[in-house]
């Protein structure tokens, strides 16, 4: 299992994820969101970690289903959604990773 808490920035919400692996493919993804546009896609998803990872972003099931309620393509979340994929697929170290905004 992995989990990754991703803090928002300036928009002051946090979101956690969950990702279990079934046979190291498929993973599930519980997504808890204190943010009103996550909440709308937050719950169980259920993805292929293979097509996810080494697909196209813009054919990633993450990307697909959150677009339609995410306005801000600056948010971090899809990408800690896809760091969490990685990691409970066992395709990745479960390392840190951060961006420091410097301005």
């Amino acid at each position: 299992m992995a989990k990754v808490e991703i803090f928002g920035g300036i928009c002051g919400f946090n979101t956690v994820v969950s990702a279990t692996a079934e046979q190291r493919r498929m993973v599930e993804l519980k997504v808890e969101s204190e943010c009103p546009n996550w909440q709308k896609v937050q719950g169980q998803l259920k993805v292929d970690a293979y097509k996810e990872l080494f697909g196209k972003l813009h054919e990633s099931e993450v990307y697909r289903l959150s677009s339609p309620f995410i306005p801000h393509p600056a948010c971090l979340v899809p990408a800690g959604i896809m760091k969490a994929i990685e990691v409970a697929a066992g395709l990745a170290l479960p390392r840190d990773g951060f961006i420091r905004v410097i301005g």
